[in-house]
């Protein structure tokens, strides 16, 4: 009877350890963009390199972007919920719509988030340091620092312009660390925000011409981020240089960032996936971010050269 009981315990034991860690049984890993932009697509790079660099490299990824709309996004997030062994939301909105989908298909699966500015306020986590089964990597960036950046490149500027979509109340509490800072140096701040991607020519204009700013600051916000071409080239042409919320918005036509490296941001998120997957609770894997050593200088030397500015060696 005793030799019985040793080899159910035996069994059993050996079938909960397959579970957490066996590497060998395939997983399937769904990924849910916010939309395509640079910072995004390099945080999802750096996510399926670290499974990859760990063990997970015949895991299958299923990803989905429903560029923007919010309703194919819906549809994807449950799509994803129903057919993944463990999830990530890349964006704010991606993230909340997983665990919107998660909820109403009441399915027990972790949600991971990246690339998502203040995951408290956008109702994914009441404390970051205490998760449940959301946990992830947070990308609020240094505002206090940029908008000195931007100060120092444009000196005497007395209004700084901040620009960003009103659905995203990340980007909001961003405009808000903006003027926070800005009001240390006795620096006006003026709010402007769209809806659309149609109207943001003629918001950035209107920064400008109508209410004088001398630079605009730009969070990272997914519309904005999506459309930084239509930026770039409004601010350019009359003059105003932009400092944006990260290094790809700068490639794509702001004037200059201190900015995360968003492929790092996202192998720290696949690391956390891979503690998980191998068998540690979620709730012992508290959100995080990238250190200093995961900033970056960025300038748009095309904008420089337009805008006629000198960058001080200080910043290079």
């Amino acid at each position: 009877m005793f030799k019985k009981i040793i080899i159910l315990l035996v069994v059993v034991l050996s079938a909960f350890c397959s579970v957490g860690c066996n590497k060998d049984e395939k997983v399937t890993v769904g990924i849910l963009l916010t939309a395509t932009h640079s910072a995004l697509d390099n945080a999802k790079e750096g996510f399926i390199e670290a499974l990859k660099a760990n063990g997970y490299e015949d895991a299958e990824f299923v990803v989905k972007n429903p560029e923007g709309d919010s309703t194919t996004m819906n549809s994807m997030a449950t799509e994803l919920i129903r057919k993944s062994d463990i999830v990530l939301g890349i964006g704010t909105p991606a993230a909340v719509a997983l665990q919107s989908a998660r909820d109403a298909e009441e399915i027990d699966i972790t949600i991971l988030f990246t690339a998502v500015t203040d995951p408290v306020s956008a109702g994914l986590m009441s404390d970051v340091n205490k998760p449940t089964d959301i946990t992830g990597t947070n990308d609020m960036n240094p505002v206090a620092d940029q908008v000195d950046l931007i100060l120092e490149l444009a000196p005497g500027i007395t209004k700084l312009g901040v620009l960003y979509n009103v659905a995203e109340p990340n980007s909001q509490v961003q405009a808000e660390m903006v003027k926070a800072q800005a009001a240390k140096k006795n620096v006006e701040v003026v709010v402007k925000t769209v809806s659309e991607a149609i109207e943001i020519s003629a918001a950035t204009t209107a920064l400008i011409q109508t209410e004088k700013v001398g630079a605009i600051y730009l969070p990272t916000d997914n519309l904005i981020a999506a459309n930084m071409p239509a930026v770039g080239a409004v601010a350019d042409e009359l003059g105003v240089p932009t400092v944006a919320g990260e290094s790809g918005m700068v490639a794509a036509g702001g004037t200059i960032t201190y900015s995360i490296n968003y492929k790092s941001l996202g192998y720290l998120t696949g690391e956390m996936a891979v503690k998980i997957l191998d068998g540690t609770p979620c709730s012992e894997v508290p959100s995080t971010s990238v250190d200093a050593t995961g900033l970056e200088v960025a300038i748009n030397d095309s904008s420089i050269e337009k805008l006629g500015i000198e960058v001080p060696q200080s910043i290079k």
